[in-house]
């Protein structure tokens, strides 16, 4: 049994725990031991091997069904990944491209289903999108893609770099980028490029 209690790690043994880590943000899976070995410079998977059981004993690892996981105190990873967290995103006017936070989230593991490691979190600002329960202040979950349906809400760069959350829409061979609050105009949009598409919203009270 893994043991609960939280101890000090070497810096190997902390190294090895943000290779996982870095890894399961990135692809949604653990590593495997060569993959791991490559990550942190360890040509030896004894060694490897050495510092996950370590990793596991201090109670920040574990294995399900062969898989690596990562141990959280108090809440498991199991039950929540991390995801990505890109930015600010305005609802309203649109704006120069949003900047990548290098942060994370916490994500409900069921909110994400078979997209782990193809989505990212932004931050709203603006209150375009109010009549989709979408707040200024709010974080959405988007899937990566480069295509989508009309009536999807989604994350676009338009012609001139600028970002925007808004609803797709084609009408007579025409693309819009559409507000859900009337005090917004739609933003004809027939050159953009889809980021990513609205999958969840996430909101504190």
């Amino acid at each position: 049994m893994v043991n609960k209690t939280r101890r000090e790690l070497t810096p190997r043994q902390e190294a090895v725990l943000r290779a996982v880590e870095g890894f399961i943000l990135e692809h949604g899976y653990g590593p495997t031991v060569r993959q791991l070995g490559r990550l942190v410079r360890l040509a030896n998977p004894s060694a490897v091997f050495k510092h996950l059981g370590s990793l596991e004993r201090k109670g920040y690892l574990r294995r399900e069904r062969g898989e690596l996981r990562v141990s959280g105190f108090p809440a498991a990873l199991e039950a929540r990944l991390r995801v990505p967290l890109a930015g600010v995103v305005p609802a309203g006017p649109a704006r120069e491209a949003f900047e990548v936070s290098g942060e994370a989230m916490d994500i409900p593991d069921w909110m994400l289903g078979r997209r782990r490691g193809n989505v990212f979190c932004i931050r709203v600002e603006g209150k375009s999108m109010i009549d989709a329960y979408i707040d200024d202040g709010d974080h959405v979950l988007l899937e990566r893609t480069a295509t989508t349906s009309p009536g999807e809400m989604v994350v676009a760069m338009l012609e001139d770099g600028s970002v925007t959350l808004k609803r797709l829409r084609r009408d007579d061979g025409r693309t819009f980028l559409v507000p859900e609050n009337p005090a917004y105009q739609p933003i004809p949009a027939d050159n953009l490029k889809i980021l990513g598409r609205v999958i969840g919203v996430l909101r504190k009270y």
